[in-house]
């Protein structure tokens, strides 16, 4: 009986919470009603100088919003996400849960240097060079992820070194004209669920404790709940379901720390434009809870009370804090005013799944930098993967990967958000049908990407990474934890640069674009690249960048040839129908042995 006095204490509040939900969705839809007559929530005063334009969301009548920059252009952000930063498991003994980060916070140990790499963690660290190579590929954007258990080890106490660890890559970022979107990012909730005891419940598996990531141990409450994998998934976990669904209900004021640690960000970064701004939640994951009342009731509102408490906006109905907090319920103003800067909004991992929206798109805030960040990955997580359907054959998605933008276009346009693909991404076997099919919507829909993932050390199969992992492209590329010999000593911090991941992804776009009515596309066998469109005497200049893997001869615009082997087209003074182009020539790769 004694065992089950936990769970007998929490039926009455189980009920009280499905009650609440019950009745929140009016008190949700007339707050979003109210939000979308609001006027919009303006910045204060002079934009603060930066060595990078402040970039914004435009809100065109009649279309999808998109991420501006001041002279009102489509700005095309291109990207990666380094790992370094991620508090990962590390170690070569899975049974010890709580090993101390692994590579050094201080960034002393980053200056003219870089820590030594291991194949005892998934990533590595993340250095300067990194910041370097992204530039040479063309890339103009990082999506740094960062840990909530690194950047709030202790309740209430934000590491300030943690947060000079941030500002150094930022300014790494700032000196090669690198824009940075501070993710606060997490898998499975934390790396602090646990494992199971012996022998373990039927059906139910280790978690893979290296793969996992986000809160502190402090913010992790799992209520005794065994920490198992269900059907091969990281979060069909009983802790990680159990952990989640605490936070989402923000037992013992979990959100208001979590709130606390973005604004400790905030405060840090307001007025630096080299950041275009923050990730507020890494693939979030309903716990017990279904959809769509987890994103509508839960996923979203909580959005909101973080974009209240940053920006002052005010939108939702004031409430008590450290409670659960129903959905109308806003946040109190910080006092931080954070209003130049992009909120990038994850639709959530079910609807990664599903590749189809898991809500009702309500009006979430009078902010207007509002972006929806998607995780595209058809046939890699989404129903027919799940169920073993190879890629060229799957029954599902019925649209194929026009259905995940397509559907997520109108979600942008429902929560009057820009929408950017915050991560994608596969095995190399995949490059051919599934990064190439991703790329290609990606043009046509005329959204950014940041890609999953800039270098990984080692895997249970095949590394993500645009470099080759530290033991290359061998067949066997386990980590030192996954079975393979316990291999402890330095690693180099990456093999080779892929050529077919250079090839992909080292292309031809328009970063800066004056006109509303143009399409373009980029052909990565070949070289070519084709943009056409309609101008108006008042658009400003479009700008498309060549990377130095392209070797096709230019035109339509003026070519400038920069030191580093780039080149841009730049259209002046457009008026009527254009057309810029680069012909089909051999590319350059690295081709690195």
């Amino acid at each position: 009986m004694t065992n089950l006095r936990p769970t007998l204490v929490r039926i009455p509040a189980v009920l009280l919470v499905v009650l609440i939900s019950a009745i929140s969705y009016p008190g949700a839809v007339v707050v979003s009603l109210v939000t979308r007559t609001a006027p919009a929530v303006l910045p204060e005063g002079t934009a603060p100088a930066g060595s990078l334009p402040w970039l914004r969301v435009e809100h065109p009548a009649g279309a999808r919003p998109y991420i501006a920059d001041p002279e009102g252009r489509l700005v095309l952000l291109h990207g990666a996400i380094p790992g370094g930063l991620i508090d990962f498991w590390s170690g070569t003994d899975p049974t010890k849960t709580e090993p101390a980060p692994h590579y050094p916070i201080d960034p002393a140990a980053y200056a003219g240097r870089c820590p030594a790499n291991s194949a005892t963690i998934r990533v590595p660290p993340l250095c300067q060079n990194d910041v370097s190579e992204m530039r040479a590929l063309g890339f103009n954007v990082i999506r740094l992820a960062l840990s909530w258990s690194l950047l709030e080890p202790q309740r209430g106490v934000y590491s300030r070194q943690y947060l000079d660890r941030v500002a150094q890559v930022v300014g790494w970022a700032r000196a090669q004209g690198l824009y940075v979107i501070l993710d606060m990012h997490q898998n499975a909730y934390s790396r602090y669920v646990g494992r199971p005891t012996e022998p373990p419940l039927p059906g139910g598996k280790p978690p893979g404790l290296w793969d996992y990531s986000g809160a502190p141990k402090w913010a992790t409450y799992t209520d005794l709940l065994p920490s198992e994998v269900y059907l091969g998934q990281r979060e069909v976990n009983p802790a990680v379901l159990e952990a989640d669904s605490n936070f989402w209900y923000n037992r013992a004021g979990l959100q208001d720390e979590y709130i606390g640690a973005l604004a400790a960000i905030a405060r840090r970064f307001k007025s630096d434009s080299t950041v275009a701004g923050y990730g507020i939640f890494n693939e979030p994951w309903p716990g017990w809870n279904l959809s769509p009342g987890f994103e509508d009731l839960l996923l979203f509102p909580f959005y909101r009370r973080v974009i209240d408490a940053l920006t002052g906006a005010r939108d939702g109905i004031r409430c008590a804090t450290q409670v659960f907090m129903p959905a109308p319920c806003g946040y109190p103003d910080l006092g931080i005013h954070d209003r130049r800067h992009l909120f990038f909004l994850d639709t959530g991992l079910v609807r990664e799944i599903t590749d189809f929206p898991t809500h009702l798109g309500l009006t979430l805030s009078a902010y207007p930098n509002l972006v929806l960040a998607l995780h595209a990955y058809t046939h890699k997580y989404t129903f027919d993967a799940l169920a073993g359907q190879q890629p060229d054959k799957a029954s599902y998605p019925f649209f194929g990967y026009e259905q995940s933008y397509k559907t997520a276009d109108l979600e942008a346009r429902a929560l009057g958000a820009a929408l950017f693909v915050t991560e994608f991404g596969s095995e190399t076997t995949e490059d051919a049908l599934l990064l190439r099919n991703q790329l290609a919507e990606q043009e046509k829909h005329q959204v950014g990407f940041t890609f999953w993932t800039w270098k990984e050390n080692c895997a249970s199969g095949t590394t993500w990474g645009i470099y080759a992992g530290v033991y290359g492209d061998a067949k066997d590329q386990r980590c030192a934890y996954d079975g393979r010999p316990k291999e402890t000593g330095v690693k180099p911090q990456s093999g080779c640069l892929r050529s077919g991941r250079e090839a992909l992804l080292a292309r031809v776009y328009p970063v800066a674009v004056g006109s509303r009515d143009f399409t373009f596309s980029y052909d990565p066998s070949t070289g070519a690249f084709s943009m056409v469109g309609t101008a108006r005497p008042q658009d400003p200049d479009s700008v498309v960048v060549i990377p130095p893997e392209v070797t096709g001869a230019a035109a339509g615009g003026d070519l400038i040839n920069a030191p580093n082997g780039f080149r841009t087209l730049t259209l002046h003074a457009p008026s009527g129908r254009f057309a810029l182009s680069v012909a089909a020539a051999p590319l350059r790769l690295a081709n690195c042995k």
